[in-house]
């Protein structure tokens, strides 16, 4: 015989408590709050690491067109670039990239 919610309903129709998932996202929340500042780069960032659009201009001609230069490639068409111009992170925004993050942590692996 199958054992019945208090209140009298079918033990499928009680309401559980969402408690995992709301956990998670708070953790998520949590972590991009304290880490997500370190990852973004200074704005005249000089080495950063561009990531495309998916559907977008890729990673290569976004660097050209804010007149930078690949250091190395990377992963699912993002690169480490470097340029020059004290809006370099601005141009790269302005020319299609997806997210600019900083690239100091990978300059040295470029060499």
């Amino acid at each position: 015989m199958q054992k019945s919610h208090p209140s009298g309903a079918p033990p499928c129709a009680v309401a559980r408590p969402r408690v995992k998932p709301l956990l998670a996202l708070n953790l998520c929340l949590m972590g991009l709050a304290l880490f997500g500042p370190a990852l973004l780069p200074a704005p005249n960032a000089r080495s950063v690491i561009v990531i495309p659009r998916p559907f977008g201009p890729d990673a290569a001609t976004i660097v050209a067109q804010a007149q930078g230069f690949i250091l190395r490639t990377g992963m699912a068409g993002a690169l480490l670039a470097r340029g020059d111009a004290p809006d370099f992170v601005l141009r790269l925004y302005a020319n299609g990239a997806l997210m600019v993050l900083d690239g100091k942590a990978l300059e040295g692996c470029a060499s």
